[in-house]
């Protein structure tokens, strides 16, 4: 009888063993991957900026004292003689939404701007005011406005509506603005925003394309009077050090001088252009006031060891040919005018000498063909760029000079002495140089930087200086993304001035210009 109680308890225990084992909980597989944190449908990403200058230049044209733009001594009437001093701002918001119920495939990008000088105006309406006491400006204005589609896990994109319009094959919404100055055809060409169907894609990890299409004016919608604008740019990385790319570009010009900025209007033979100094009408001295063209921009460009990811040198270089015709309209109907036919190009070469990114010294030089006689032997040899039909539209910035060539750090008061890589159409040879150096490293950089000009054909009456600069630099890093600078500048004209053409009083400005100004600048995640 003990014999069987023992069996039985044994019994009870083995059967025990398997239901412990069944209740007690799996062992975690470690191999499976914890899920990743689905994205937010609703992103801001905001800029702040905050200036405030004191410099020289001002416009004498008392309507001219809100927002300028265009070529320094040129039909804005800015000049040199008394001091000015004013504070300025800008807030750009952009917002971006791409929700879950379309798995994320759909995204839409909208970016605005508020600029405002302190004191200026209230309770009006129009962008670039709204800084004096009780405010109440309607001043947002609209930069971008568009859907991208991306479907799953694909390599390429389509971009629709409102977006920007850069001379780069990077997708302009996913890379930083330092990067398209650096890279491509550094914005001298094509640097704004406008509508259009785009796409970028990625073709084996090396390999970057993009296609795009934008009406830069549609004028009225039943006559043949439009502007558009196909691009397309390829670069591949032939070696983790070494990119190499090409471009084509075609501008269809059929606005016949229509449409445009203001009473600026938009084209070759424009006000706009002028403004802009850009090649300038007079020079062209088209013989009829409305023309239709065919602009073609094809080129190239290289460079090593970009943002000094691999090494301590960069390298980087581009070249671009404008071709085209431009043709006369008239009662009688079109007439062949001229063919168009200019170079630029540019190169540059940074040493990192020391452990940040700010450490280094680089020099940089720009050339731009000049045109002797305009459009007289019915060639046009300068260059042609975006500034053409809108402003700002070509911002070449990569130089760093502070006024001799446009400084891109502004808000309201947007001018330089060579405004346009064509240089009214004189064509430019441009020489760049600066030293930087972190005294506290990521957090205290100085720069000391230098800069000339020459036109490549002298004005009637004036020299090939432009003029020379240099200009000093301090930037504090408070705390990421948020920065306190300092800077100045000072050049000295040349004898480019002594010809009348070339300012708005027909006179030699009598005094050199200066600035000096500090900035905050915070971005905002």
């Amino acid at each position: 009888m003990k014999t069987v109680r023992s069996f039985l308890l044994a019994a009870v225990i083995l059967a025990a063993v398997p239901l412990a084992a069944q209740d007690a909980p799996a062992a975690p597989d470690r191999s499976k991957r914890v899920p990743d944190a689905k994205p937010p449908e609703f992103r801001f990403i905001g800029y702040w900026y905050t200036r405030a200058t004191a410099s020289d230049i001002a416009p004498t044209n008392e309507l001219l004292q809100g927002q300028i733009i265009g070529r320094l001594f040129g039909p804005n009437t800015t000049n040199t003689g008394k001091t000015s001093s004013f504070v300025e701002q800008r807030f750009v918001p952009m917002f971006i939404y791409s929700p879950q119920i379309l798995d994320y495939v759909a995204t839409f990008r909208a970016l605005m701007k508020v600029d405002m000088t302190w004191g200026d105006a209230a309770y009006g309406v129009g962008g670039n005011k709204g800084g004096s006491i009780n405010g109440g400006q309607v001043n947002l204005q609209t930069l971008l406005a568009n859907v991208e589609i991306r479907p799953t896990d694909a390599p390429w994109n389509v971009v629709i509506g409102l977006q920007r319009i850069f001379d780069n094959v990077r997708d302009p919404q996913t890379v930083g603005l330092g990067t398209v100055q650096t890279s491509g055809y550094k914005l001298a060409y094509f640097g704004t925003q406008g509508v259009g169907v785009s796409s970028y894609s990625v073709i084996d990890r090396s390999v970057q394309l993009k296609l795009g299409y934008y009406q830069l004016y549609e004028n009225l919608i039943n006559e043949n009077d439009d502007v558009a604008l196909w691009m397309a740019d390829i670069e591949t990385k032939v070696t983790p050090r070494l990119e190499l790319g090409g471009s084509l570009w075609y501008a269809w010009d059929r606005g016949k001088s229509g449409g445009g900025i203001s009473v600026l209007g938009q084209g070759l033979n424009s006000n706009l252009a002028e403004y802009n100094g850009a090649t300038n009408p007079s020079r062209l001295n088209i013989p009829t006031s409305k023309y239709e063209a065919n602009i073609i921009w094809t080129g190239g460009h290289a460079a090593y060891n970009r943002d000094f990811m691999l090494g301590r040198w960069w390298a980087d270089a581009f070249v671009m040919a404008n071709l085209g015709t431009i043709d006369t309209v008239g009662a009688a109907g079109t007439g062949s005018y001229a063919d168009i036919f200019g170079v630029a190009a540019d190169a540059s070469l940074s040493y990192k000498y020391g452990t940040t990114m700010n450490d280094r010294v680089g020099i940089e030089a720009l050339y731009t063909s000049g045109d002797k006689n305009g459009a007289a032997d019915k060639s046009v040899n300068s260059v042609l760029t975006g500034n053409i039909y809108g402003s700002p539209t070509a911002v070449y910035s990569s130089h760093r000079a502070l006024l001799l060539f446009p400084d891109p750090k502004v808000v309201n008061r947007y001018y330089s002495a060579v405004h346009d890589i064509a240089n009214m159409g004189y064509g430019v040879t441009g020489l760049f140089g600066h030293l930087s150096h972190d005294l506290i490293p990521n957090i205290l950089m100085v720069k000391l930087g230098g800069a000339a000009a020459l036109a490549n054909v002298a004005p009637r009456g004036g020299g090939n200086l432009v003029g020379t600069e240099v200009n000093l630099e301090a930037q504090y890093t408070y705390k990421v993304l948020l920065t306190f600078g300092l800077s100045a500048g000072y050049m000295s004209i040349g004898d480019f001035y002594d010809s009348p053409d070339v300012t708005y009083n027909k006179q030699r400005p009598a005094h050199d210009p200066w600035v000096l100004f500090l900035n905050m600048s915070w971005m905002m995640f």
